[in-house]
């Protein structure tokens, strides 16, 4: 199941973005009118994805069929294995994201980050990882370069401790920071077990086809 808050501090505390003929700032925090969250299902599905089909791959075993989609207000396209569910999304200007849950036993999430693209990459990075160790996160691994279809990346190996009813359990991750010519997202993806081995086949075209616009 995705935790959503996991990455909470890294989203929250974005600043809404105007745009012309768009609803005012007080208008899009009356949830009567504009409630960006989704409920899971085909009808929220509607509402957050567009079909991208570019990024449409059928079924080559032992790979799934993959689906193109168009997430993140159409800022990011993403081919991802048809068998994911969509587990919540919201596209508030500024804090966007989406979530996934695979029958595979993890979930898979990206995040806007309120960040000015053009700042220098050295400069985001140490923002991201100075919110990480913010929350308690441990970093066992970072910085390592990743091909993406279309921006630049790095990967981080991420560790939590969560709460549990009998004793802290930790949490781990794969997070992945990256830039596009007009966005910055983090990706993450949270695994049961020592590492992503089990699902690494599956994921690696989802990261090498991963389009930040």
């Amino acid at each position: 199941m995705l935790q959503r808050w996991v990455l909470a501090g890294f989203v929250l505390g974005a600043p809404l973005l105007g745009g012309c003929g768009g609803p005012s700032e007080g208008a899009t925090k009356n949830r009567t009118f504009y409630d960006w969250t989704v409920a899971t299902g085909d009808q929220g599905a509607k509402e957050f994805e567009e079909r991208y089909p570019p990024l449409d791959l059928a079924p080559q075993e032992p790979a799934p069929e993959y689906v193109g989609v168009t997430v993140l207000r159409r800022g990011i396209h993403l081919s991802k294995p048809k068998n994911w569910l969509l587990r919540d999304a919201s596209n508030q200007p500024g804090q966007a994201y989406v979530g996934y849950i695979s029958p595979n036993a993890y979930s898979f999430a990206i995040y806007e980050r309120p960040e000015y693209a053009g700042d220098a990459w050295r400069d985001m990075l140490k923002r991201f990882e100075d919110d990480a160790q913010a929350v308690g996160a441990k970093i066992s691994g970072k910085r390592v370069p990743v091909a993406v279809g279309l921006g630049q990346g790095r990967a981080y190996s991420v560790e939590r401790s969560v709460e549990a009813a009998k004793r802290p359990l930790t949490s781990r991750s794969r997070e992945y920071l990256v830039r596009g010519l007009s966005r910055v997202v983090v990706v993450q993806v949270v695994y049961e077990g020592d590492d992503l081995s089990q699902v690494n086949p599956e994921l690696l075209r989802v990261i090498d086809t991963l389009e930040v616009l």
